[in-house]
């Protein structure tokens, strides 16, 4: 069964027919093809739109596994800034309390040098 074809003028701007000329050659279609197909969403491009879906999901999920890539990066980076930085806290501690001990050394030397003074040498420190 054939079906009779018709003929419709659509009036358009020529930058608008060029538009619509390029854009059916990137399909690789017809003029007529390309604006029936806009016009219906036929099946071609329904299958034209699964494929590129298909293509936009392989591309996030492989930008997804960089991401998770360079989250394991920076949380292995992130135990190993922690790691120094417990450390170097017991480095300080460490130095800090052998400061305290010198200085509570050198408070007792002293304390026992004026402990020997005697009593008139303590009041006019000599």
């Amino acid at each position: 069964m054939t079906e009779n074809r018709v003929q419709i003028v659509v009036r358009t701007t020529d930058k608008e027919r060029d538009q619509v000329k390029k854009m059916a050659q990137e399909k690789d279609v017809s003029m007529n093809q390309f604006i029936l197909d806009a016009i219906f969403d036929s099946k071609d491009d329904s299958i034209n739109d699964s494929k590129s879906d298909s293509t936009i999901i392989e591309i996030l999920e492989g930008q997804l596994a960089k991401k998770d890539e360079q989250i394991e990066k920076m949380q292995t980076l992130l135990d190993q800034q922690q790691q120094l930085t417990l450390q170097t806290n017991q480095q300080i501690q460490h130095l800090q309390l052998e400061e305290t001990k010198e200085t509570e050394k050198k408070l007792e030397a002293f304390e026992e040098k004026e402990a020997k003074k005697g009593f008139f040498s303590r009041w006019f420190n000599s």
